[in-house]
């Protein structure tokens, strides 16, 4: 009988474990986790925040039984060796080792966040992304009145935006010029900029913490340009690969990732590596990025798992797909940013529709290549956008160009609003705008 081990049991690791079984009920799958809360979504802090749950362990999302279909699993245990050659590995809870063999091995530990070795004995600095973690952090959060956050991608500004409404006095640090930089362009930046402002957020962009003073138990933080005290500085960026268990046998880029293969296989035959752990190449650029989202982390699962029982199928190119809710606006991207457009030398125009006092309640911006393609998506909405961006998603991977956008053909149902007819105006717009040229 065939047996896959799994190291790691989070939103990769238990998707592949169930996929696994759910293709071959009759495969041996061992899964083994250090915590004992998982998998757990990292932002369930914000949502304990924001009342839209009553407690953190609310926020762990099992994905399945894992005893009812079959797969035997060691939550609280800790992988200390692997031997490639022997293919065993050896775990422990701290009361012995236990050695298991293997046919496939799927790495799916994730990432971690980091805080600088300087700072790591530093009273009242936190990084949060376990259970654990994120349970030590909203202990500290309710008793906090002056908070810094070390970090502009999605983890600082959306902690910022719950703080900034509970009405805490935050202020957050990061080297970009714009927030939340890899998927949006200045001008959605600028309108979560104005919103923070307007709260009295303090924002220190193209800057970054120097120094670290404590004084009467509060942080006293220099920057490259300024200073901040604070009560707690939490670190929300320094996110990296959790690898380094398979230094001494893998392929390691030098950001710390394990090199995988179209089929996520690692050098070391059968062994597999998913989610947080892997980059790669992007649909439009062909430049390799980390994975670091969760639906990622389970589409990375759900290809290894086709690869281990046998269906061979080749990882599909990255495409940046991602939302999120700020101060009652929902935003989107899909694609590339102007930024990386012009990093990557691709030529593009970019039309504009809608507005949010229209009855759709939303701001597109559409960036097309020379090729009538849509090549980046970005979106400001009153409503849910999710399912927009999924079909959006399908259109850029699909390649259509500008006049399949327009001529395509959708559904209607009386005094119900759609988002497709926003994307055949901004078609429109495009098309008359190259007819005139």
């Amino acid at each position: 009988m065939k047996k896959t081990v799994v190291i790691g049991a989070s939103h990769s690791g238990q998707m592949v474990a169930s996929e696994i079984k759910r293709f071959d009920p009759d495969h041996e799958v061992v899964l083994i986790e250090k915590e004992k809360n998982v998998p757990f979504i990292a932002s369930g802090i914000n949502l304990v925040l924001k009342n839209k749950i009553h407690d953190l362990s609310d926020a762990i999302a099992p994905l399945v039984d894992l005893d009812k279909i079959g797969v035997k699993s060691f939550f609280g245990y800790e992988v200390v060796e692997i031997n490639w050659d022997k293919k065993t590995i050896r775990y422990t809870n701290g009361k012995g080792l236990q050695e298991e063999d293997y046919t496939n091995l799927v790495l799916a530990t994730g990432s971690k966040q980091y805080l600088p070795r300087q700072y790591m004995n530093v009273k009242n600095i936190y990084s949060y992304k376990s259970f654990s973690e994120s349970l030590d952090v909203l202990k500290v959060l309710e008793n906090a009145n002056t908070i810094a956050i070390s970090g502009t991608g999605y983890v600082g500004v959306e902690l910022g935006e719950v703080l900034t409404q509970l009405n805490k006095q935050v202020s957050i640090i990061g080297p970009t010029k714009n927030l939340i930089q890899e998927y949006y362009d200045q001008e959605i930046s600028d309108c979560i900029k104005h919103k923070f402002t307007n709260y009295g957020t303090s924002l220190f962009l193209e800057n970054q913490i120097m120094d670290i003073n404590e004084e009467d138990n509060r942080l006293n933080l220099q920057l490259l340009e300024g200073s901040v005290a604070c009560d707690v500085l939490i670190m929300a960026n320094n996110s990296r690969p959790n690898s380094e268990l398979y230094w001494n046998g893998l392929r390691i880029s030098q950001d710390k990732t394990v090199e995988v293969n179209q089929y996520l296989q690692t050098n070391q035959p059968q062994v597999y590596a998913i989610g947080d752990l892997i980059a790669l190449p992007n649909l439009l650029t062909k430049n390799k990025t980390r994975l670091s989202l969760i639906t990622e982390a389970r589409q990375t699962a759900r290809i290894a798992a086709l690869n281990i029982v046998g269906k061979k199928t080749v990882m599909p190119k990255q495409l940046n797909i991602s939302t999120t809710q700020l101060f009652g606006l929902y935003f989107g991207s899909v694609g590339l940013t102007k930024e990386k457009l012009e990093q990557s030398n691709i030529a593009y125009k970019t039309i504009r529709v809608g507005n949010l006092s229209s009855f759709e309640k939303i701001r597109i911006s559409l960036h097309v290549d020379f090729k009538d393609r849509i090549v980046g998506v970005q979106i400001v909405s009153e409503k849910n956008i999710q399912t927009l961006l999924d079909l959006l998603e399908i259109v850029i991977r699909s390649g259509w160009k500008m006049e399949e956008l327009y001529s395509n053909n959708t559904s209607f149902f009386p005094m119900s609003p759609s988002f497709t007819s926003v994307l055949h105006e901004a078609a429109a717009c495009y098309l008359a705008q190259i007819r005139e040229e």
